[in-house]
């Protein structure tokens, strides 16, 4: 008996020669959804209704980056990338975004529908306008008090609460000053573009030097007369190495801005710049004294949150950073030469992470390093999808990616969790996405459109094309069989010896005939359609299907 009978589809595995696939995977799946086990569709994309992005960005082909937060959208044509306050509860509702601009924003849920963001970080204010002044210049208690020594700073304090480092204690400042005596500061005009600053506040030393809290005054207040005792003094300062992230200051910042704003455990917040990772003070993701970071040997491409920790893949090895107080990270590369080419492409699954190499897509856990598209595409296949262009997301526990290589912009999906249904195609390509877990939706830029992925009432167009089925003595097929479901046609082809030899329209699961008047030595059939298919038989006779 000669002939073939395929159910329990599977998707491509192009590293394997065509005729030595197992039965039931693919040359071509494209738009295939096979999990079920049978042929069959994914579902289309659904225009997303009434959906409107706030901060200035229009939704087109050029947009990158999709951020949700509560019923709003911000977007960006850059590869930005957007995290909320880690604070629990935070009244006012902060986003941060690196990457949208020419240095690190945060915004509100209150102000970004009219497109404000200020500059991420507080600067530190300038010097005093002149020397602090005592009043009266000399006092009455020479004679009988001992002076004590004062030295002023002062800092800036945004509208949200964020504090920033001092400006520098001026050692020619320092006052001997008695009981009957006050301190009259003078402030220059604030001085923070991009910033929101509402109000400054002035430390003094104590007894043991140390800067502790006088008051707070308006920001706009340019004299202050400090009549407080020691013992009135306040806190401490707590905020002397609390300088904004790297920005567009290439003076001070070479490498340029922070990029790659992540998200980790107990409130700390990660970017990187350059070959330098930086942490942020826990719960102060405004702030990130120089002390908490940590430097690689090459060139970070981006990061990712691990369980215990951070990965950072560069544009050579690895690395892993542990810990739980900024202050003291460590790390640990990783013996490995699977580097990273496209930050897009880097994506949380949970309890790993995937992201796109020269070779392959990776899985990264805590324990190691897996390159776990090998056995199904060799290294010059993913070459041919430009790997460096990949944009990708999680969905259902599933790799969603898009590539562009000069020759086609399309997607695949990848399911790491392996089977024979692993790897298919996407006849499709998005530009920028986010994945909803609250809604459990993934939503996609396709044409310059945000649309939800595979929620559509109808299927997607799917194409299936089989392995090369080998017989060593020459056969005519002869009948063949497509055991389908539902209204709608199924385009039916037949390749022999790598000819094309017949394609049908197919209407119902009905025996049809194929022709005759040839001999061949390797077929392969393919099958376009929108309606399930639970099997295919291609044989020699009839009666081999158990028709008579």
């Amino acid at each position: 008996m000669s002939g073939v009978k395929v159910q329990g589809f599977g998707g491509k595995a192009p590293k394997m020669f065509a005729r030595m696939l197992p039965q039931e995977m693919a040359q071509i799946a494209t738009n295939t959804k096979l999990d079920s086990g049978r042929l069959e569709g994914w579902k289309a994309n659904s225009n997303a209704i009434g959906l409107t992005v706030y901060g200035g960005h229009s939704v087109t082909a050029n947009t990158k980056s999709l951020f949700k937060y509560g019923s709003f959208w911000l977007g960006s044509n850059n590869e930005a990338d957007f995290i909320r306050s880690p604070i629990a509860e935070d009244p006012h509702h902060r986003i941060y975004v690196t990457g949208a601009h020419s240095y690190p924003q945060m915004t509100t849920g209150f102000i970004v529908s009219s497109g404000n963001f200020y500059r991420l970080g507080i600067p530190a204010p300038t010097q005093f306008s002149s020397a602090p002044l005592l009043v009266p210049a000399t006092s009455l208690n020479v004679d009988t008090e001992e002076p004590s020594s004062v030295s002023y700073i002062y800092t800036y304090v945004s509208a949200y609460g964020e504090e920033g480092p001092p400006n520098v204690a001026d050692i020619t400042h320092i006052l001997n000053k008695r009981t009957d005596q006050l301190v009259r500061i003078t402030f220059p005009t604030v001085a923070a573009p991009n910033s929101v600053i509402s109000t400054k506040r002035i430390y003094r030393t104590d007894a043991t030097g140390t800067f502790r809290r006088v008051t707070e005054v308006p920001a706009a207040l340019l004299e202050y007369d400090d009549i407080r005792t020691n013992a009135q003094l306040g806190e401490a300062i707590q905020s002397t190495g609390h300088v904004g992230p790297p920005d567009n200051n290439a003076t001070d910042h070479p490498n340029g801005q922070m990029l790659g704003l992540i998200s980790l455990p107990n409130g700390i917040v990660a970017g990187f710049s350059g070959r330098t990772v930086i942490f942020s003070e826990a719960f102060l993701p405004h702030a990130y004294p120089v002390a908490n970071s940590l430097t690689l040997k090459s060139d970070i491409v981006g990061l990712a949150p691990m369980t215990n920790g951070v990965l950072v893949l560069t544009k050579e090895k690895p690395a892993m950073i542990s810990g739980l107080d900024p202050r003291s990270m460590s790390m640990t590369e990783i013996d490995s030469t699977l580097s990273c080419v496209s930050k897009r492409s880097i994506v949380d699954m949970g309890s790993y992470v995937l992201y796109a190499s020269p070779d392959g897509l990776v899985r990264a856990t805590e324990q190691g390093l897996t390159l776990i598209t090998e056995p199904l595409i060799s290294r010059d296949q993913w070459q041919e999808l430009t790997p460096s262009s990949i944009t990708a997301f999680q969905y259902e526990g599933q790799y969603i990616a898009f590539y562009t290589n000069g020759t086609e912009s399309k997607g695949f999906i990848f399911d790491p969790r392996g089977g024979s249904d692993a790897y298919v195609k996407l006849d499709f390509h998005a530009t920028a996405g986010f994945n909803d877990l609250e809604e459990d939706l993934l939503y996609l830029v396709v044409g310059g459109s945000v649309v939800k992925f595979a929620s559509g009432s109808a299927a997607l167009q799917y194409q299936w094309k089989s392995k090369k089925f080998y017989n060593e003595n020459p056969v005519n097929m002869g009948v063949a069989k497509v055991d389908r479901e539902g209204s709608g046609s199924v385009t039916f082809k037949l390749w022999a010896d790598g000819i094309l030899k017949h394609t049908q329209v197919v209407a119902d699961s009905s025996l049809f005939r194929l022709p005759s008047g040839y001999k061949a030595t390797e077929f392969e059939f393919e099958v376009v359609s929108q309606v399930p298919i639970n099997a295919i038989c291609v044989y020699e006779t009839a009666g081999e299907v158990g028709v008579g």
